[in-house]
């Protein structure tokens, strides 16, 4: 669940999007998106596949079921931050 916390909060931030801003686009409560993300709930996978859609990435992406190879994300979210 803390792999999906991670991911979660990086694509969001790699977005410039606000939690607030990501609750409304996936359709879904802010208090949710908060609660992923401090690792505090588990997940619903419709949820899940309506913040990957509107974060632009597939629910593999956020699971981090992604192959090292692909190359578009980081097999670790915190990868590469200074």
């Amino acid at each position: 669940m803390a792999e999906l916390a991670q991911r979660l909060r990086y694509y969001r931030k790699q977005r410039g999007l606000s939690v607030r801003e990501l609750a409304e686009q996936a359709g879904v409560s802010v208090s949710y998106i908060y609660a992923i993300e401090s690792g505090a709930r588990g997940s619903n996978a419709a949820k899940l596949g309506l913040i990957a859609e509107a974060l632009g990435v597939s629910l593999s992406d956020l699971w981090g079921d992604a192959r090292p190879d692909k190359g578009d994300i980081p097999r670790d979210p915190g990868e590469g931050e200074a």
